[in-house]
């Protein structure tokens, strides 16, 4: 059989055939190169190994430089005071994305229904987002106190004009012969949106989600800097006060971490909504 066989296809049976170890070092080098989780988990400890071995070979101190080893034993030391705060933030920052990305969505499904609206709000909310959003901090907690409220304010500030944007854009963002057949068949407006604007506009408005909920991750954040008694961003400033950089990075790894799952989560509803979009797979 294999001499009544073109070469090609012997050559490709026989390497189908072959061990698995002889193909291993192929697929590894494709994996790395992919920019996939395996990619991603060599490069962080890659990452870590270098921080390590310069911190050993320099000599730097620990509260300049900590090593990586050394805020491992601080995340283990104070993991019941780390998920403390970080559970503060957490809420706090998924209340601001929340409200931002309802009163966003509504917003934007408002702006595009009234095309004079949009005319009228859109430059001010373009100047509104011009302003650095950290100048509003302490506005905030005059006007909503030292608790949680300001921190979700701010965090919704930040979070907001991502969300309007993204949203509209893709409301309006559908081809005009598509519009022209619904209206021909004398569809309703309210089910030329929920059939062809709403399911055309799903991929923007993630796409702002993606953009909002890391930032308004950073607006509770900066807002626990200004003025808090609990939160990461009040633990980081407390510890800095004492010199404690250990602690400052072992929170930071916190904000990573927990950043990292709120991302993935949102990724897996993109996924479920968008399981077309060949991102989302």
């Amino acid at each position: 059989r294999m001499s009544q066989m073109a070469p090609e296809h012997r050559v490709s049976e026989v390497w189908d055939d072959a061990p698995s170890g002889r193909s291993r070092g192929p697929r590894l080098i494709e994996a790395l190169s992919s920019g996939g989780p395996l990619a991603q988990i060599v490069s962080l400890l890659s990452l870590l190994v270098i921080w390590q071995l310069f911190v050993m070979v320099s000599g730097i101190r620990p509260y300049l430089l900590p090593a990586p080893t050394q805020i491992f034993v601080e995340l283990f030391d104070s993991f019941s005071v780390l998920i403390e705060h970080t559970w503060v933030t957490l809420v706090e920052s998924l209340a601001g994305f929340l409200i931002a990305a309802v009163v966003g969505v509504g917003l934007a499904v408002v702006m595009v229904a009234v095309p004079f609206l949009r005319g009228l709000v859109m430059p001010g909310l373009v100047a509104f987002n011009v302003v650095p959003k950290v100048a509003f901090a302490p506005l905030l907690i005059i006007w909503l106190g030292l608790g949680i409220q300001s921190k979700i304010a701010l965090s919704f500030l930040i979070a907001f004009f991502p969300i309007v944007v993204n949203t509209i854009t893709g409301l309006i963002d559908i081809e005009p012969e598509m519009l022209n057949l619904v209206k021909l068949m004398k569809a309703r407006s309210r089910l030329q949106f929920t059939k062809i604007r709403l399911p055309h506009a799903l991929p923007a408005m993630f796409d702002g989600f993606k953009i909002a909920l890391p930032i308004a991750i950073i607006g509770a954040i900066v807002a626990e800097f200004v003025a808090s008694s609990e939160g990461l961003g009040y633990l980081i400033v407390a510890a800095g006060v004492q010199l404690n950089t250990t602690l400052v990075f072992a929170s930071i790894f916190m904000i990573v971490i927990f950043s990292m799952v709120l991302y993935a989560l949102l990724l897996f509803v993109e996924s479920r909504f968008l399981s077309w979009r060949p991102s989302a797979r």
